[in-house]
């Protein structure tokens, strides 16, 4: 990273903008061209879930090359300036490279949906989910290989 006054390491905080994050952005490659999407996810601290219609273009470029770019943001806001060169924003984004991995065992796949559901009900607990549920969507389970951190305007110690 260009800018080492910007980059956030802590992994503690790294994890908290993502447990904050609405919304996952997901990044791959198909072939030569990029594609990306947002997503709901869920996190467990080591994996990071996403669930899916059984086809579409996101599941046929994963199914093809598993590699993705995750990206979560925090407090995003404009700061407005008396110049045009003065504007700037306020910012903590987590970039995050991992694999993606199908989840076939209904064990694992109730868990992870479970994942899901909970980081957007804020109750952490493990769901039922009849054979229906779960024969009806795909589950994948990323494995983070980096996850960096970058903020601007936020006194880090306060997130």
């Amino acid at each position: 990273m260009r800018r080492k006054d910007k980059q956030v390491s802590d992994k503690t905080l790294l994890y908290s903008v993502i447990e904050k994050a609405t919304v996952c952005r997901m990044g791959l490659v198909d072939n030569d061209r990029p594609y990306i999407v947002p997503l709901c996810f869920g996190f467990d601290g080591t994996h990071i879930y996403i669930h899916s219609a059984k086809s579409g273009e996101k599941v046929r470029i994963l199914r093809q090359n598993n590699n993705v770019c995750l990206e979560f943001e925090q407090d995003i806001e404009v700061i407005k300036g008396h110049k045009p060169c003065q504007w700037s924003m306020r910012y903590f984004t987590v970039i995050v490279h991992g694999k993606a991995e199908l989840v076939d065992d209904i064990t694992q796949k109730s868990y992870g949906l479970s994942r899901i559901i909970s980081h957007y009900s804020h109750e952490n607990k493990e769901l039922t989910f009849t054979a229906e549920d779960l024969e009806s969507v795909l589950l994948f389970k990323i494995t983070p290989i980096s996850i960096t951190g970058k903020a601007s305007g936020i006194r880090k110690e306060l997130i």
